[in-house]
């Protein structure tokens, strides 16, 4: 069987992570890592044995790749999202999926329209701990769950952290995103 073929766009932090872990799943292969920074795109290509490029097209548009991990900032993902899905591919994004609500519902009707999957990296329900609170609520013996209150505590998203980023968007977007599908997934949606 041939591998799924597969694109990272971005070579930050999240991108060198998706791509160290996609190399590594059985059936999988890495054609390429795209980055603004050749010398960034080709840190991460080597490490999961792919090629570096400083254009994005070269993979997006390439006939091989079946699937584009989007781990660029959040403000540029739309652009790349629609031009994947148009090319055919599917597309696991990282989250925030945008930053817009609008633009969200174009990405999702991009993805209709091109009858391929449009997967957002909330990996929150893949976290044991997480799943752990899932079965004890699943289960009810503990009873009814009433409310849950979340807190993040890390400072890269401040401003003026040592380690905050030009291209974060607010704190409520970058990572509540992952508490807002939590609750939702241990209490349903919310009744308007």
């Amino acid at each position: 069987m041939k591998p799924i073929r597969i694109a990272i766009l971005g070579a930050g932090a999240m991108g060198a992570e998706h791509g160290y872990c996609c190399s590594r799943i059985d059936g999988v292969e890495i054609a390429g890592v795209f980055s603004r920074d050749l010398a960034r795109a080709s840190a991460v290509a080597k490490d999961c044995r792919a090629r570096a490029t400083t254009d994005p097209s070269s993979l997006i548009e390439d006939p091989t790749v079946e699937a584009v991990d989007v781990c660029l900032p959040s403000a540029l993902h739309a652009p790349f999202v629609i031009g994947a899905l148009e090319q055919g591919k599917h597309v696991f994004c990282e989250t925030p999926l945008t930053l817009d609500m609008a633009e969200g519902l174009r990405l999702r009707d991009a993805a209709r329209r091109a009858r391929r999957l449009l997967q957002v990296g909330l990996l929150t329900r893949s976290i044991g701990a997480c799943r752990l609170v899932k079965q004890a609520v699943d289960s009810g013996v503990h009873g009814r769950l009433l409310s849950v209150t979340t807190s993040r505590l890390g400072s890269y998203l401040r401003e003026g952290a040592h380690d905050h980023k030009a291209h974060y968007s607010d704190p409520s977007t970058e990572l509540m995103t992952f508490d807002f599908d939590f609750v939702g997934w241990l209490m349903g949606r919310p009744r308007v």
